[in-house]
Parts: C-alpha cells; sequence; structure tokens
C-alpha cells in the first residue's frame, strides 16, 4: 500500500472522528439546554412544596399573589366570620389596570381547597400547578345542592348554628384575597353592612390590611359583613394573602401536564 493511499486513510479518519465529535456536542448542548429549562422550574416548584409545608406547620404566613395572571380557587364550603372589603385596582406588568376587590376574613374554615394556576414552560409546554388541601373539592358546583357532600361524595356536616363540624377542614386567620370575580350559594349570611366607608372597615372587622396594601381612600365604597357563609366557592383572584395561622391538612402540590380544570380537583386530590 502506498504512502499516499495511507495517508488518505488516515485523512478519511480523523474526518470521521471529527464529524462523531461534532455530533456529540451538538446532541450534548441539545440535552443540555433541556436540562438548564428544567432545572430552575423543578428548583423553583421544590421551593413552592417546602413553603407550603411550612406553612402547614403553622411556621411561616404565605403571600401568594400575582400582578399579572390570575388563578383559580374552589371550595366547596367557605365559612367566614367577621369580613371586610373595598375596591381596588390591580396594576399589572402590561400597563393594563384591573378593577378587583380587596377582602379580608379574620377567621375562615373551608371544605377543601383546589387552587389551579397554568403556565407555559419553555420544551415541556403548558402545565398546570394544583394546591390541594383538606376534602377533595367537587368537579363541579350546582346551586342548592353544592352544600351536601364533598368531591368524594363524602357528606359535609353542619351544628344546630349551621357551622361546619367533622374533621379535615381548613382553617385560617387574617385570610386576604384580591379577586376579580367570586361566585358561590350564600348561606347564613349576617351583619352585612354595604356602603360602609372603605376606610373604616377594617377596624370594624378587627383586621389589620397586609403590609403593602394601599389603604381606601374615605368615602369609598366599603363592605363589613359579621358571618359569611358560601357554598359552592369559585372565582379567579390575583392573590391570596395567609397572614395568620393556617392548617392545611391533606395538602398536596402537583404539576401535571396539560390544561386541567375543576373538573381534574377530586381527581387529583385522590390520586
Amino acid at each position: 500500500m502506498t504512502s499516499r493511499r495511507l495517508g488518505l486513510m488516515a485523512r478519511a479518519k480523523r474526518e470521521a472522528a471529527h464529524r462523531a465529535a461534532a455530533m456529540a456536542t451538538r446532541a450534548e448542548t441539545r440535552r443540555g439546554t433541556r436540562r438548564r429549562a428544567l432545572v430552575p422550574l423543578a428548583g423553583g416548584f421544590a421551593a413552592l412544596v417546602a413553603m407550603f409545608q411550612l406553612v402547614s406547620s403553622n411556621v411561616l404566613a404565605v403571600n401568594f399573589t400575582t400582578s399579572n395572571q390570575e388563578f383559580q380557587l374552589y371550595s366547596n364550603y367557605l365559612q367566614g366570620a367577621q369580613a371586610a372589603g373595598f375596591l381596588a385596582t390591580n396594576d399589572t406588568a402590561s400597563g393594563t389596570d384591573n378593577g378587583v376587590a380587596e377582602l379580608g376574613i379574620r377567621s375562615a374554615k373551608l371544605a377543601g381547597l383546589c387552587a389551579i394556576a397554568h403556565e407555559q414552560v419553555p420544551v415541556v409546554g403548558e402545565v398546570t400547578l394544583m394546591i390541594l388541601a383538606g376534602v377533595p373539592v367537587r368537579s363541579s358546583f350546582n346551586t342548592g345542592s353544592n352544600t351536601t357532600v364533598d368531591g368524594a361524595g363524602n357528606p359535609l356536616t353542619y351544628d344546630g348554628n349551621g357551622l361546619l363540624t367533622g374533621g379535615n377542614h381548613i382553617t385560617a386567620s387574617n385570610l386576604f384575597i384580591n379577586s376579580r370575580s367570586l361566585n358561590g350559594f350564600g348561606n347564613l349570611i349576617s351583619g352585612m353592612n354595604l356602603g360602609q366607608s372603605a376606610d373604616t372597615v377594617d377596624a370594624t372587622a378587627g383586621i389589620t390590611w397586609p403590609a403593602g396594601q394601599t389603604r381606601p381612600d374615605a368615602g369609598d365604597f366599603g363592605l363589613t359583613v359579621d358571618r359569611i357563609n358560601v357554598g359552592g366557592l369559585g372565582g379567579d383572584t390575583y392573590g391570596i394573602n395567609l397572614q395568620g395561622a393556617i392548617t392545611l391538612p391533606n395538602l398536596k402540590i402537583k404539576v401535571v401536564p396539560g390544561h386541567k380544570t375543576q373538573a381534574d380537583c377530586p381527581t387529583q386530590a385522590a390520586g
């Protein structure tokens, strides 16, 4: 074999090795990009799980708020005492202002909680964050029948005064909600004052608005309620702020692919 032929073979081997190395580098780069996209996501959700574990142990309060993106909030039954509210503006990063109601409840008990947030994640696509606690939330609410059973078909029980009894209920003090839309079946509402001057409602309810909350002006529309019970609570909210102690039995935090809705609350709670 001539030296020229040997030289050509050696050159061909070097070029093949170079192409193989380049292909391996490109593949590793693609895998690395995917890992870099997923690691912050996993880290963020892990931190969220740790935060709610601390919350469930009454170690700290939680402020789950966003200026741009609404998330959905559902509960079979909300039982509240000493509530106050006023109208406010929610400023988004895009510059669009939304009218919202700032609501504060001094003492609350909830028969189940299902909070749902959606987000587009690079590489992965749309995912749904679901925070579930207490008894399972029903897949849908029907007026007049939404205070009878939870999402697992177990009856919700009440005492002679219409107050929730039984276990696995969420309890919270100083609960604040920033919401554009809340709906449900009003039950046993008493001591309601509509049109109270908004700058006085917090003192009437015995609450203190969270730090950073812009206080309403005197003469603005406000409301107070001594007792408010709502069955089949659902709505869109920009934030939940829990300033006091909270118990979250059966807490589950899940990140699942796709677009999940209230219909998925009971199955995700059971899984």
